[in-house]
């Protein structure tokens, strides 16, 4: 798999607007959470993990959704597992690539979930809220007519969501415990 050319062909330029769109946004959830944190509803890491959650949703969003060129009519794949057939039968590497990365799209999300909440993110609940993620984007991308959409999308990042959230979890509850560090917001 060569990586360098899948991320520039996924991602190609934010443009000016999309850059300014994107500091704007920051700067307005970035408040939130400052505000947050001030009035001791979350702790500091949390907030942290709340500001890298919020680029890399961006960031998943302009290459998957903002930055493609629309298309004349949307399109869609409802066949599940259509993209596995590809693969097996018609030995369309292609799609097993496609379907690796997919799956690792939502992964450090779901590795920033247990961080963000502040607690052990089961397999189930990591799923749930990867493939929830993963229709909002597939959604958009067939409202805009930029991309396919598809349910083996779908099932893909919330399989990355869900391995990234029970990995996010066990790394986050050791180090919780190795360094003696408090689960409750901090006190002014």
């Amino acid at each position: 798999m060569d990586i360098y050319k899948t991320i520039t062909k996924q991602n190609p330029s934010w443009g000016i607007t999309g850059v300014c769109w994107f500091f704007v946004f920051l700067l307005c959830f970035s408040r939130i959470i400052k505000q947050s944190y001030k009035s001791n509803r979350i702790s500091f890491s949390q907030s942290l993990a709340y500001i890298a959650i919020f680029i890399y949703l961006w960031t998943v969003l302009e290459s998957t959704v903002f930055t493609r060129i629309p298309q004349a009519y949307p399109q869609y794949e409802l066949h599940i597992f259509w993209s596995w057939k590809a693969f097996f039968v018609y030995h369309d590497n292609e799609m097993l690539k496609e379907n690796i990365l997919n799956c690792i799209l939502l992964m450090p999300y779901g590795c920033l979930l247990p961080v963000a909440l502040d607690k052990r993110i089961n397999w189930k609940r990591g799923l749930v809220i990867g493939m929830g993620t993963s229709f909002v984007i597939e959604l958009l991308q067939l409202i805009t007519c930029r991309g396919l959409f598809e349910f083996d999308d779908i099932i893909h990042n919330g399989f990355g969501c869900m391995m990234g959230a029970v990995l996010g979890s066990w790394c986050w509850l050791r180090m919780l415990k190795k360094f003696k560090m408090p689960r409750k917001p901090h006190a002014s």
